[in-house]
């Protein structure tokens, strides 16, 4: 019963990393189109942030492209996750191969919370670079979801290293029999 459960559930998890698979940069792509990412439009989204001088045309393009690797390291850890739920929708519970690809996924969310961190600090560098010197700022923040990503990713992890063990287990078990 657990195991069709897992196979059930797994089916409806892997179709909602589809779809953020392909959301993700389709709303990139009207964001940057729609002039989401206009100097004037980047500095209104940082309230917080004093900028005297609204960032020049290179600033917004290492700004977007800090974006679009955040968006590559989400991408990453939807493909892990989605061929992790592919595999437990086929069955495939208890393998080396699974317990690999949520290793993968840990690490991924990981890296996605500690490059969100970075960028975010890079970002807020980028955009008082036009400031005058002792006015340029660098914001170093630590949000929830970034410790949420942390916590989740550090589960995943230690849980991708048990199960890497309980699948070698297992495999020497289903040898002997």
């Amino acid at each position: 019963m657990t195991v069709k459960r897992v196979m059930r559930v797994s089916r409806w998890l892997r179709l909602a990393c589809t779809i953020n698979m392909l959301a993700i940069p389709l709303l990139f792509s009207c964001a940057v189109l729609s002039g989401e990412f206009t100097a004037h439009a980047i500095t209104d989204a940082h309230p917080d942030l004093r900028i005297d001088t609204p960032p020049g045309l290179w600033a917004v393009i290492t700004y977007i492209v800090i974006e679009a690797l955040l968006a590559v390291v989400a991408l990453y850890v939807l493909w892990q996750m989605r061929a992790l739920f592919g595999g437990y929708a086929q069955g495939e519970v208890l393998t080396v191969d699974s317990a690999r690809r949520l290793l993968r996924s840990g690490r991924g969310l990981l890296t996605l919370a500690a490059t969100g961190v970075l960028a975010h600090s890079v970002q807020t560098v980028l955009l008082s670079a036009g400031n005058a010197p002792g006015q340029r700022q660098l914001s170093i923040t630590l949000s929830d979801a970034d410790l949420g990503f942390l916590l989740c990713g550090g589960l995943l992890l230690v849980v991708g290293w048990a199960m890497v063990e309980a699948a070698h287990v297992a495999e020497e078990n289903r040898g002997f029999v």
